[in-house]
């Protein structure tokens, strides 16, 4: 890779991204596929969502980009964990995705574009068009690991844009542990997370998304299962200024299950936005949604969850539950759950609920001798356990508890 010096230009157009592939290259994707992107960018409009409650400031039509450091004159490569002797030995592949079509080919172009199609969303075409990182993993057929693979992404001071792409082959499987943060000042992540489970595979993902308070992050997640494929995919969304994630699964073939978990605690000013969609599109598919959220101080949230059952998808089994938990009379959460549904003999629930900490449950607290204020961050970290326990690993779910815990702390509930 060249190390030249180059101008660090602004602004998020053809001009910056000619200059990143003067510098840089396309790495493993074409530059007719990064200028399509860039102009789908430019030309589509922002999906527009239902607004927050009254302080909602974040309207993706109005943001601004003429601004942002487009590219570092020097790359920063993230760091992949090394791999452990077992999944070397097993052929794993974990290598850096800019290097991934020229060094592992087949398992690349088997995969790539799979799950994840840009054209019908704004700022997955952004993504495509300027991705400048990211991580390719492969799980060969009939492969199973005993440890997760762990990858990280650390914004700094110019736009992050991530790609991720994952492929378990048939009957693997293996868990992703996903890292992300940024420093103070990091402007932008605009990313894009493709999963490919094959047939009979098991893969589960898990996100702990905690970037700094000055950061936007605009986050695209998508999966495509094969025949009797599992996927348990679960986001902890705690950072950020403005923090907005879309997950979309499609059960393609018949006797695929999908469990999709997501948290977010909005304080401060704060303002999260998370959408998940699982698509019944083959018979006798599952699938399970868990959502909760909470908010303080001026936090503001908003959750829509969509269940799509289409017509093929007979003995198609989906529920969905979202709860908010509100602890501050200034924070707002809005909950939208959907279904829309064209098969018959299906199963589907939906539900979801926004209130406060019940006076019941302070009082019996303290009548038990706990003080208020810790009664209340008490209930507030058991809230969110119905989530926290569906993460992968005892120590993943440990820092989730710690993270929650100096939230609640740092800022009065």
């Amino acid at each position: 890779m060249s190390a030249k010096p180059v101008t660090i230009l602004r602004g998020l157009n053809r001009a910056a991204l000619d200059a990143y592939l003067g510098h840089y290259g396309p790495g493993s994707i074409d530059a007719p596929a990064r200028y399509d992107a860039l102009a789908r960018f430019e030309e589509l409009p922002a999906r527009m969502s239902l607004r927050g409650g009254r302080g909602w400031k974040h309207d993706l039509s109005k943001l601004d980009f003429s601004d942002v450091p487009a590219f570092a004159a020097e790359a920063v490569e993230i760091s992949l964990e090394s791999l452990s002797v077992e999944a070397r030995h097993k052929g794993v592949t974990i290598d850096h995705f800019s290097h991934a079509r020229d060094r592992h080919r087949v398992a690349f172009e088997r995969a790539f574009g799979k799950a994840v199609d840009t054209r019908d969303d704004k700022f997955a075409s952004l993504a495509l068009a300027f991705a400048n990182q990211g991580v390719f993993i492969d799980v060969p057929a009939g492969v199973t690991l005993n440890e997760p693979l762990l990858i990280g992404y650390e914004a700094r001071e110019e736009a992050l844009f991530p790609y991720t792409l994952v492929s378990l082959g048939d009957a693997a499987s293996a868990t992703v542990i996903e890292r992300i943060a940024a420093a103070d000042g990091a402007p932008l992540i605009c990313g894009i997370v493709e999963l490919v489970v094959g047939d009979n595979a098991t893969l589960a993902y898990a996100v702990d998304q905690r970037a700094s308070e000055s950061t936007r992050l605009i986050l695209t997640r998508r999966a495509r299962l094969g025949k009797d494929a599992k996927l348990a995919i679960a986001c902890a969304e705690l950072g950020g200024m403005h923090a907005v994630s879309r997950f979309r699964a499609v059960e393609a073939a018949a006797g695929g299950r999908v469990e999709t978990v997501a948290f977010f605690f909005s304080d401060g000013s704060q303002h999260v936005d998370i959408e998940t969609e699982t698509i019944h599109a083959a018979p006798n598919t599952q699938s399970e949604t868990i959502v909760r959220s909470a908010g303080t101080g001026h936090g503001q949230g908003r959750y829509f969850g969509n269940i799509k059952i289409l017509a093929d998808a007979h003995g198609a089994d989906a529920s969905l539950r979202d709860d908010a938990l509100l602890l501050s009379a200034g924070a707002h959460i809005d909950s939208v759950p959907a279904l829309e549904i064209a098969a018959n003999d299906v199963k589907a629930f939906h539900g979801a609920t926004v209130g406060a900490i019940s006076e019941d449950e302070l009082f019996y607290a303290e009548s038990r001798g706990i003080a208020r204020a810790d009664a209340e961050r008490m209930i507030a970290l058991g809230f969110f356990e119905p989530a926290i326990s569906r993460f992968p690993t005892d120590a993943l779910r440990a820092e989730l508890r710690s993270a929650l815990g100096l939230k609640l702390r740092s800022r009065p509930v």
